[in-house]
């Protein structure tokens, strides 16, 4: 297969004719140098209560203390609410049920945002790419991505498994991808709960497509097409949600995994945020409906995060040890066309390396390529340049494939695309009955296993990024957990 063409990659770095050819990097939010808390939804709180407490109760409890009831969970003792000043707030920390109140983080996809700070997005900023042309193909394409992990085969395609994706929706009128009905009994929309899950905001779409575009004569094809899709909507049209909003869907997703068929036996969160100062993996609300999953059997795969100079303990979800946490990993090798100049050139990024954005550290699953590849070349005036080249994937209100988001414009890089890679493996070691199927933890921590005994590259990649310490601040944690494998 081709490589594409160049102008459609992204230009992050400029090596400029300075003396011994130093480097320069177009990324806006350089200056900080720790990771920056997270920003929470105004005048929103999540309240937990004590075990037993019913729905009925807590919602008296909103009441009388003049909160306004946003969610009441049916999965776990707790409610969101909006408390209209001080007083209400007050009143809900005496109440005698009343354990822990928390404020209503904002959740955020794990792509590479251009120009923005720190964060669990994306720590560089970097500059946007021009559309890839997009649109009905009459060729089906391959991406390196899902060829890095493993083709699907007629008896290794996910036939059979059900997957919750936790994310912005799903483009129900995509001709590369069919999810389960947009209904009520098989789709839930948390943003605007009884409203279509329809994806507005690009990044479902393209998730949805990793995991479980069809193998058709068009756009591209996933790890696992033969996979049913259930659309739970989380994320809103500009890619962000609260932490009250995971939480429903996650809700739904307990409460509905078993009813559906086929059953949902895997979700995917291609989404997160840094823990809060004084927060805990243990004391985030949202701990308790992921133990139910886990206790359930279902797989919980989330993406380890954008931030190179945090720990995988210091995010959520990916964070919680019931989660199998996904790094960033390059699928193909790139080249380079630039002259090496003493040790101030950057030397070109190998298959396998880790992205320089990824968040790792002790807890990491596995690596799945988040990234298609870099290259370094020659680009006219402005001399050697570094094009990175997002993930390939089904595109929003096209009908096509692209490395953008659409409507968004993103470039498609980021842990929040090595996550749905490993969610299709995931299912394909579930349809051929590898690990032994449980309703309990059992199967979760065999397919976690699994996964790790069948790594390629297992105790050799991810390898170091060659930038590091130049371009990227990554901080490899010493663990080579190998990037994640298909069965055939």
């Amino acid at each position: 297969m081709c490589r594409p063409n160049t102008l459609y990659s992204l230009l992050l770095l400029l090596l400029t004719g300075l003396p011994a050819h130093a480097q320069e990097v177009i990324q806006p939010g350089d200056a900080l140098n720790q990771p920056q808390p997270p920003a929470a939804k105004a005048s929103g709180y999540i309240v937990q209560f004590v075990k037993g407490t019913s729905q009925g109760e807590r919602a008296m409890a909103a009441a009388q203390a003049g909160a306004i009831l946003r969610y009441n969970y049916a999965s776990t003792e707790a409610i969101a609410v909006t408390v209209p000043g001080e007083d209400a707030l007050n009143s809900l920390k005496r109440n005698p049920s009343v354990t822990g109140i928390a404020a209503d983080y904002i959740v955020e996809p794990s792509i590479v945002r251009p120009a923005r700070g720190k964060g669990f997005g994306g720590r560089r900023g970097v500059e946007e790419a021009p559309p890839t042309p997009s649109g009905k193909s009459t060729t089906q394409q391959v991406s390196y991505e899902v060829q890095r992990v493993g083709m699907p085969a007629n008896d290794s395609n996910g036939d059979g498994i059900g997957i919750a994706v936790v994310d912005s929706g799903i483009d129900f009128k995509h001709p590369d991808l069919a999810p389960a009905a947009n209904s009520a009994g098989t789709s839930f929309n948390a943003v605007a709960p009884g409203s279509s899950c329809q994806d507005d905001g690009g990044h479902g779409t393209h998730v949805a497509g990793l995991i479980a575009a069809l193998d058709n004569d068009t756009g591209i094809i996933g790890v696992a097409p033969a996979s049913t899709l259930y659309c739970v909507k989380v994320l809103d049209g500009n890619l962000t949600g609260t932490d009250s909003q995971l939480m429903a869907g996650l809700d739904w997703v307990i409460q509905n995994h078993a009813r559906v068929k086929p059953p949902i036996r895997v979700v995917n969160m291609s989404l997160g945020r840094p823990l809060d100062k004084g927060e805990t993996l243990d004391n985030s609300p949202l701990r308790p409906l992921v133990q139910a999953l886990y206790k359930a059997g279902v797989v919980v795969v989330a993406s380890a995060g954008n931030d190179p100079d945090v720990e995988i303990t210091q995010v959520v979800p990916a964070g919680f040890p019931e989660v199998l946490a996904v790094a960033s990993t390059t699928a193909d090798s790139g080249i380079r066309t630039c002259p090496l100049i003493g040790d101030m050139s950057l030397g070109p990024v190998s298959a396998d390396t880790a992205s320089g954005y990824t968040t790792d550290g002790a807890g990491v699953a596995i690596a799945a390529p988040g990234e298609e590849r870099t290259d370094i070349v020659s680009l006219g005036l402005f001399g050697c340049v570094g094009l990175q080249y997002g993930t390939l994937s089904t595109t929003l209100n096209t009908g096509g494939v692209s490395r953008k988001l659409v409507p968004s414009l993103y470039e498609a890089r980021g842990t929040s695309f090595s996550a749905p890679l490993v969610t299709g493996v995931v299912a394909r070691v579930m349809q051929k009955q590898l690990v032994p199927a449980t309703l309990d933890p059992g199967e979760v921590e065999g397919i976690r296993a699994w996964l790790k005994a069948n790594a390629s590259r297992k105790d050799a990649a991810p390898l170091d990024h060659p930038w590091a310490g130049a371009i990227y601040d990554y901080t490899f944690d010493g663990v080579r957990e190998g990037i994640a494998q298909a069965p055939r």
